[in-house]
């Protein structure tokens, strides 16, 4: 792994778990028991920095849903895997990594949400879909609306004005809405399903 890789893979964790504007290049520096100069030389400043994390971040989470949409057995399984992946991040991240994003790095939180909520909505739609063909999910379903609706709900796990975060996790909170989601568009065969796959969410 080149410097580079390790810079961003270590920025990536503590920014999730700190917040952005907490974590410093010094921060970085002593993490990686090296100079800021060399950590300059691979990005020009924290701004840079963040925005390669977040770009790095989103590519990568795009490719690992795109191979579990491939190999999943169904819609529900394939629901179920993208939340565990997803849960994987947010069970370390803090709800203050997102309102950093919007308030300090305004064009890097653009860059995902035009980026990363598109794919997921597509993503979502798409399932939706294959859910229906499977017979897995109900008949009536509008999948531009179903893939809307979830996406709204997602986002309100991550809303302090909403949630109170520090006593209910962001993680419990994603648990609750992919539940919900789920068993508010599966048919009865599509809850069997689910009852098998919950363990990915657990």
């Amino acid at each position: 792994m080149t410097i580079k890789e390790k810079l961003i893979e270590s920025a990536t964790t503590l920014f999730l778990k700190y917040g952005v504007k907490s974590v410093s290049m010094d921060d970085m520096a002593r993490l990686l028991g090296i100079s800021k100069k060399t950590i300059y030389s691979h990005v020009e400043n924290k701004k840079t920095l963040v925005s390669v994390v977040i770009e790095t971040f989103i590519k990568k989470e795009h490719k690992d849903i795109k191979k579990i949409s491939k190999k999943a057995d169904n819609a529900v399984e394939e629901m179920t895997l993208i939340a565990k992946l997803v849960l994987k991040s947010l069970r370390i991240m803090k709800p203050k990594f997102t309102y950093d994003l919007k308030k300090y790095h305004p064009q890097t939180w653009k860059f995902v949400e035009t980026t990363h909520f598109d794919f997921m909505k597509k993503t979502i739609k798409a399932n939706v879909i294959r859910g229906k063909k499977e017979k897995l999910y109900r008949d009536d379903l509008n999948e531009y609306i179903i893939s809307n609706f979830y996406f709204s709900l997602a986002t309100l796990c991550i809303d302090e004005e909403i949630f109170d975060t520090e006593q209910i996790p962001v993680s419990s909170l994603f648990q609750s809405c992919m539940l919900y989601h789920l068993n508010g568009i599966a048919n009865d065969k599509g809850r069997k399903e689910l009852s098998k796959q919950i363990k990915n969410i657990a």
